[in-house]
Formats: structure tokens, sequence, C-alpha cells
């Protein structure tokens, strides 16, 4: 992880000529179905849950929506925002298992609420048929797991900051307004690794609208003493954007 943190940063002082010859906002929303995989435990005796088998999450639902700005300032970074919609609900039943020093002896209702929001400063490396863009990003999170039952509940809080790596990359098929491109963030520290990446097919008319169709994965593998979690979200997604 040393070696990408190097590599970004030297990337984001690279000659300013590769920055954005003209002002420019991109805006864009996305439908993403999820798919939960994975396992979470919390507490000293905890024991493991596994996301499908026991307490139940399959396929769901989420959104994201972005915006970034682009200038020909030199030196000063361009700025990305977006927030990631990761809110899902699910019966299960823990037949007897301890999550955060709770026991459920049978059915439960669970909450995995990993909604979060990036913001982003990062610098065109390239920019012309093949773009490279390198940067910073701040991973805003703000809930976490929740398990209850009709008499008790408990939870592992995620709710901190995560400083993470940002690249992306897109190459333009001439004359046709397609592209196909990848973009993500990624961090590591010590065994604790967080993973978000994108692969995406596009489509830009000449006044700015267009349509983006991908694949989105996203893997959380996080231990300490006490808590652990292993989480992966995955799956296609779809939407619009006006680049002006």
């Amino acid at each position: 992880m040393k070696k990408i943190l190097i590599a970004s940063l030297i990337g984001l002082w690279l000659p300013v000529a590769a920055q954005a010859d003209a002002l420019g906002i991109r805006i864009g929303a996305n439908g993403w179905q999820q798919n939960f995989s994975g396992h979470a435990k919390s507490g000293t005796n905890g024991d493991r849950i596994e996301i499908e088998d026991d307490l139940g999450f399959d396929d769901e639902y989420g959104f994201q929506g972005y915006i970034s700005f682009e200038h020909p300032v030199p030196f000063l970074p361009n700025v990305l925002v977006q927030r990631t919609v990761i809110d899902a609900d699910a019966d299960g039943d823990l037949n007897g298992k301890t999550f955060d020093g709770v026991t459920f002896p049978g059915a439960v209702d669970s909450t995995i609420d990993l909604t979060h929001t990036d913001t982003t400063l990062y610098y065109e490396i390239l920019d012309n048929w093949f773009s490279l863009d390198l940067g910073l990003t701040a991973r805003f999170f703000e809930q976490g797991f929740k398990i209850k039952d009709q008499t008790q509940s408990a939870s592992l809080d995620i709710d901190q900051v995560v400083p993470m790596v940002y690249a992306a990359v897109k190459f333009d098929l001439p004359l046709t307004g397609l592209y196909i491109g990848a973009d993500g963030n990624a961090t590591q520290y010590d065994d604790d690794t967080l993973i978000d990446v994108k692969a995406n097919i596009g489509w830009e008319s000449s006044v700015g609208l267009g349509v983006e169709a991908g694949y989105r994965y996203f893997d959380v593998d996080y231990e300490d003493s006490k808590e652990e979690a292993d989480l992966t979200i995955e799956g296609p997604y779809a939407g619009l954007f006006f680049h002006f």
C-alpha cells in the first residue's frame, strides 16, 4: 500500500499541463443492484454471524449521486463529491449466537447501513482520448450493523472517516461518443483493507447528456481484538449524467 500512496502523491505533482483547459461540471446518479455476502463478529466472546445464512441478506438496491468540478487553475486540485446509499434490512435466525455481548435465541431483524460520502481531490494527469486521474479521498461512514429481536438489540458502529487513494481511467472511442473506463478508491492499514471499484461503459451526446452502466465491487475487511467484519457488496449499476 505504501507504494500505491507514494505513486499517487508523485502523480499529483506532475506538470499541470494535464489539467482541464476549461471549466467543467458533471452531475450524475446511478441505481445499483447490491448483492451482500460475508460475515461479522462483535464482542470478545462473540460468534461469527453470516450475512446471508444467519441474517438473511440477499439482493438489495442502492443509489449513488455525484458531482465533479474541474478547472484550469494550476496546482489546485479538481473536486469530486459522491454519496452512496447502502442501507438494507433483512430477517434471519441466529439460533443462540452472540453478537456484541447479546445472545439471540431465535428470529432477528437486522440492518446494514454503510451509507457514505466521499470528498475527493484529484488531478488530471492525462486528458485526451485516454484520460488518467489520481487523487486522495476522505470517506465519511455514518452507521454500521444492528441486530435486534423483540426484547434486545446489539450493534457494530462504523462512524469514522477513512482516507483512501483514488484513481480513474477512461478510453474514448473516436467519433462515437462511446467510452470505457474504470475508477475506484482503496486503502490498507495493517491487515485492514477497503476496496471500492467500478468498471463501466458509457455514451455521451454532443450536448453533454449521457448514460453509463457497469459493475461495482465494494469490499470491507476489518479486524481488531473485539470486532471483525468481512463484507462484500457487488453488482451491476446503471445511470444518467449531464456534463457541461
